[in-house]
């Protein structure tokens, strides 16, 4: 039975972002509505506006009477997106120091222990996952929506970064910037967010000159 919209929608999405991420659907690869329409279940409209709403995201992209293709996402563009996150990470960490409450606080140092606890098993993809958790708090801490929405292209494209840093200065940084929100120092906090995603876009930069940079999902479709 088709699914309904929209709550349709939005599985489309994640399913067509699932795909890409995970290398089933290659850079390049063209995306059909009307084969993704049959094959979901859904009508060809929830699979356009989710595919516009992907394009938004940067995994897609529309090409003139041609359709629309799987983006290629390389270090220069996930680059962009850094440049972009730092500022908006920053704002974030800033507001925070308005809204955070001791449970929090608490959930913030217990997700940045998850994050180094997760490293010294040298399991990145969960590593991953909670490291995305402890910005996605931070975020909400702003209590500002439209802050939210806009992080939100961003952090998709960071699910395909796998940028080599030390842990544990990973680890000391989070701290840090929880420290600097817990004291109400929204400049120092600020400066602490902003300076912890400027020094990954530049660990990818760093790659990416080596020839060493490999999307996630590229590297792990190898091993499939």
């Amino acid at each position: 039975m088709p699914i309904s919209s929209p709550i349709a929608r939005h599985q489309v999405r994640e399913e067509i972002q699932r795909r890409i991420l995970s290398g089933e659907s290659r850079p390049g690869e063209r995306l059909t509505q009307q084969s993704l329409a049959k094959e979901l279940g859904v009508a060809q409209g929830t699979v356009r506006e989710s595919l516009l709403e992907l394009q938004w995201l940067g995994l897609v992209e529309s090409i003139d009477r041609l359709g629309v293709f799987v983006g290629k996402l390389d270090a220069a563009r996930l680059c962009e997106a850094y440049q972009v996150r730092e500022f908006l990470e920053g704002l974030a960490a800033r507001l925070a120091c308005d809204h955070a409450s001791r449970a929090d606080l608490a959930r913030l140092r217990s997700t940045a222990e998850q994050v180094w606890n997760l490293s010294q098993q040298h399991d990145e993809e969960e590593m991953g996952v909670a490291d995305r958790g402890f910005h996605l708090q931070i975020m909400n801490l702003s209590r500002n929506t439209v802050l939210t929405r806009l992080a939100e292209g961003y952090r998709v494209l960071g699910m395909a970064v796998r940028a080599s840093r030390d842990p544990h200065e990973i680890y000391e940084e989070h701290l840090a910037i929880v420290e600097a929100i817990e004291k109400n120092l929204p400049e120092e906090a600020e400066r602490l967010a902003r300076r912890h995603v400027n020094r990954t876009r530049k660990a990818i930069e760093e790659q990416a000159a080596k020839h060493e940079f490999t999307p996630k999902w590229v590297a792990d479709s190898k091993q499939q």
